[in-house]
């Protein structure tokens, strides 16, 4: 999980490389990208200005090792969304929908990080390979959800339109005007996803 403990933290040999990632981490959640530094990095997690550069050059490598995390962190979410959901492949691909939007309003200063485009632009190979971890999560449930026969279309169109509708829920209520919605963001996600899996067309 994206926790971390309370400032001004300790660590214990071998453990300042989590120390900084975590102090980064609650840095962002709290100021967003531009608001971090390595100086204040050092000062939450309890060492000196110079450890940080132990294990990060600067601040765009910190903030690659915890996008690469944050990736994980997603993936990881999506798949335990869909297992909670259970059921017939199609409430999977539903509760994955609802944990991507949990993800999304539980860790902001995060998602926000996973898709600024120089995280993507400058992952290294096992960054790369943690950014796609989502979409092969996605993946896997359409398609079993397409071998079952509860959705139809090409595996990679629908995934498009899914990841669409399910980002935009989700950047509408962390940054738009959906936050200020009578509605909470598990409905919001609900009636999106619960959409996305009929369909506006009527069926003959």
């Amino acid at each position: 999980m994206l926790t971390v403990s309370s400032s001004p933290r300790g660590y214990h040999h071998g453990d300042l490389r989590r120390a900084l990632m975590d102090a980064g981490i609650e840095i962002l959640g709290e100021h967003g990208v531009d608001g971090l530094s390595l100086r204040e990095v050092a000062r939450r997690a309890g060492v000196s200005q110079a450890a940080p550069y132990h294990h990060f050059a600067d601040k765009g490598s910190l903030l690659s090792a915890i996008a690469e995390q944050g990736y994980l962190e997603l993936a990881e979410a999506l798949r335990a969304g869909a297992s909670h959901a259970g059921g017939t492949a199609l409430q999977r691909f539903h509760g994955m929908g609802v944990a991507y939007v949990r993800f999304a309003v539980e860790h902001p200063g995060m998602f926000r990080l996973l898709f600024r485009p120089e995280m993507l632009a400058t992952a290294s190979p096992a960054g790369t390979f943690a950014a796609t971890a989502s979409y092969r999560v996605l993946e896997e449930v359409l398609v079993a959800a397409i071998a079952e026969g509860s959705v139809t279309g090409p595996r990679d169109d629908v995934a498009l339109a899914a990841w669409c509708a399910v980002h935009g829920a989700a950047i509408l209520y962390v940054d738009g005007p959906l936050g200020a919605d009578e509605r909470t963001w598990e409905d919001i996600a609900n009636t999106v996803t619960v959409i996305l899996g009929l369909g506006f067309v009527p069926r003959a």
